[in-house]
């Protein structure tokens, strides 16, 4: 525990030193802008988590390309890991934390916004659903519909485990992500341990192997979430469990914060519930306009997963500003509430020009 702490404050501090330095040269171009003309500092840079993951990489390109277009504030995204950026986005190392699957991480969540450290400005889209799948034509085929039937034997061997083939193989979250442990909470507590080992991969790992799978037709038992490219392109039959409610969940978080607690006697589906957007308590002094901008910002489920879908099919290789510029294109009704509508022209124009 205490090298993890170590590591986080090693992280934490690398992250306030890269924001002074990008701070510092925000004030060296000021200086020299004055000297040679009187012309206005720039604007101090946002910094915004990113955990890697596709809805989250599409909402930060949308924001990057509207706030510096419309905004003048300079946006960079910063690759960390999720117990880094709550305490990176608690004290203000870093200013917003869109995408934010708050539900996942209460025992952080409640107590940061009850202290004032964090504000969350309402849902980033419609509720998002997380669950475990199979290809659905491997649930046809064999009749999957229920935790109870991923316990057949025939249904274990389908899902074979190379490493260990008496068993079935369970797709996990990546490391470090807080559905990680839960469903290895949830796989105890359904009593699939027993039948099936369970892998953790990098996030590209993760898609690999469920897309793989698709493209081969050959069955694969993991966790996904919506909205995807992954689950807009393929069919996939997502596996019943007990429905969600609060005492359940109640009875998971504590598994999850209190290992002598597992296994636990029962568990049930995720909730289906809307990721907020996170911002640092001092971001509404740093940039007002910018805060207002997010708070209207409602991106919508069904339209990230049209462009992560669109991302996909014309393999940009993490060039996310031509998602949020296809974006920005195909949902202009939407985007434009967002802000005033000077600001709606500053951003066309931005787009103009980059297809100039």
């Amino acid at each position: 525990m205490k090298l993890v702490m170590l590591m986080m404050r090693g992280i934490a501090t690398k992250l306030r030193l890269r924001m002074l330095s990008m701070a510092m040269a925000a004030l060296m171009i000021g200086i020299v802008a004055v000297g040679c003309g009187g012309e206005e500092a720039p604007k101090a840079p946002i910094t915004l988590v990113d955990n890697s993951y596709e809805s989250q990489w599409i909402y930060n390109a949308v924001v990057k390309f509207i706030v510096e277009s419309a905004y003048d504030h300079p946006v960079e995204p910063l690759v960390i890991t999720v117990p880094v950026g709550q305490v990176s986005l608690a004290n203000g190392d870093v200013d917003a934390w869109l995408d934010l699957w708050w539900w996942y991480y209460l025992d952080w969540y409640n107590p940061a916004i009850a202290d004032g450290k964090i504000e969350d400005l309402g849902p980033a889209m419609e509720p998002a659903p997380s669950f475990w799948m199979v290809p659905e034509y491997t649930a046809n085929e064999y009749n999957i519909k229920t935790i109870e039937d991923m316990k057949r034997p025939e249904v274990v061997k389908l899902f074979s485990d190379p490493e260990e083939p008496s068993k079935g193989r369970f797709v996990n979250c990546p490391i470090g992500w807080e559905c990680q442990l839960i469903n290895r909470i949830k796989m105890e507590a359904y009593g699939l341990t027993e039948f099936y080992n369970i892998v953790e991969a990098s996030a590209g790992g993760l898609d690999a192997e469920l897309a793989g799978a698709q493209i081969k037709k050959q069955p694969v038992f993991g966790y996904y979430w919506a909205p995807t490219s992954l689950v807009g392109k393929y069919d996939w039959s997502i596996i019943e469990e007990p429905k969600y409610n609060d005492a359940c969940w109640d009875k998971v978080i504590a598994a999850k914060n209190d290992e002598s607690l597992r296994p636990i006697d029962g568990a049930c589906a995720y909730e289906a519930v809307s990721p907020g957007k996170g911002i640092n308590a001092g971001l509404r002094d740093k940039a007002p306009e910018v805060v207002a901008l997010f708070e209207k910002m409602n991106i919508g489920l069904q339209p990230v997963s049209v462009i992560a879908a669109w991302a996909n099919d014309n393999e940009i290789a993490g060039e996310w500003e031509r998602a949020a510029l296809h974006y920005l294109k195909v949902y202009e009704d939407r985007w434009s509430t967002w802000m005033p509508a000077d600001k709606v022209k500053l951003v066309k124009e931005a787009m103009a020009n980059v297809g100039s």
